[in-house]
Formats: structure tokens, sequence, C-alpha cells
């Protein structure tokens, strides 16, 4: 998006970054954030995005299935440190 900015009477144009589309894998680490105690907005700044995409995530509206992509993924990295 292109938006105009007339700071200080001079007239210019900037881009504002659009938030980044999380993937699958994007959905369990954002899981894995949330476990750690992590709060939302923070999480949204780690991955890029915004709030509403990692609380959608979170309440499971989308990427259905990732919660247990990170339960696999933690369950992997805990019998890996046990080694």
């Amino acid at each position: 998006m292109i938006t105009a900015l007339s700071a200080s009477g001079s007239a210019g144009l900037y881009t504002t970054p659009q938030p980044a589309v999380l993937s699958y894998a994007d959905a369990a680490t954002v899981w894995l954030l949330s476990w750690s105690g992590n709060d939302e907005n923070i999480i949204a700044a780690k991955m890029g995005t915004n709030v509403g995409r990692v609380a959608d995530i979170l309440a499971e509206n989308t990427y259905v299935g990732s919660r247990d992509n990170a339960v696999r993924m933690r369950n992997a990295r805990a019998a890996m440190m046990q080694r």
C-alpha cells in the first residue's frame, strides 16, 4: 500500500509493509512461543504479522491441527535433549 505523507509541509510517498502471511509451520511456532510465555503481541512482532493472525491460530480458527504439530515438535525436541 502506498500512502501520502505530508509531514512538515512536504509531500512524499512511502510504502507500508504488509503483515506476513504465516505458513502451517509458522503456526506451530506460534504455539511454541505461546507456551513459552510470550504474549500475542510479542509473538506477532517476532513473526512479522499482526495480532489478529496470531489470535486466529491460537483460537484454532486457522491452521487447524497446527497445535498437534507443535506438540510433536516439542516432544521431538525434548527427546533429542535427553540423548
